[in-house]
């Protein structure tokens, strides 16, 4: 046994779909020019080569500024750098003379600033000058000594402090 319908559904009708092609055939005189495929955006490839062009750059400038900034040299470096230096300009010094033995005593290190090429440091070598003449006789001297960093290392300068 079947239910009938309820009474407020119409009842089903023809269905009004096309029986032939939807597309119409091109005409048989050859005036017919297809419609071209739509063209593809150039946009997100120029995008990725500049995102790339911008990548390199910042590499190549990260890079340069490491290679550049590995040769700084530190206040730290600066100042025993100028240790050793002032310790053998003043043996140099007290050498000079025949006949005398030289002891350092030490370096002292006073202020030290920067400059454009380096850092100045100022310091004072004591050392103690022996002699058959005149026995034992401390001394001190003041210098200056200048630190520059090279491609080679530190280059070091020293000379009487003004």
């Amino acid at each position: 046994m079947t239910t009938p319908p309820p009474p407020n559904v119409p009842p089903p009708t023809e269905s009004s779909q096309p029986t032939a092609d939807a597309y119409a055939a091109p005409p048989a005189d050859g005036s017919y020019t297809p419609v071209p495929a739509p063209k593809k955006s150039k946009l997100p490839l120029i995008l990725a080569a500049v995102g790339v062009a911008v990548l390199l750059i910042a590499i190549a400038i990260g890079g340069t500024l490491w290679f550049v900034g590995r040769n700084d040299l530190t206040k730290e470096q600066a100042q025993r750098e100028c240790r050793t230096a002032i310790e053998r300009e003043a043996e140099r010094r007290a050498g000079l003379g025949n006949n005398i033995l030289v002891s350092m005593t030490g370096v002292e290190l006073q202020e030290t600033w920067e400059t454009e090429e380096g850092w100045s440091v100022n310091g004072t070598a004591n050392y103690t000058l022996t002699s058959a003449l005149l026995g034992q006789t401390p001394t001190s001297v003041g210098l200056t000594c200048e630190a520059v960093a090279t491609d080679d290392g530190v280059r070091t300068t020293v000379k009487n402090r003004l």
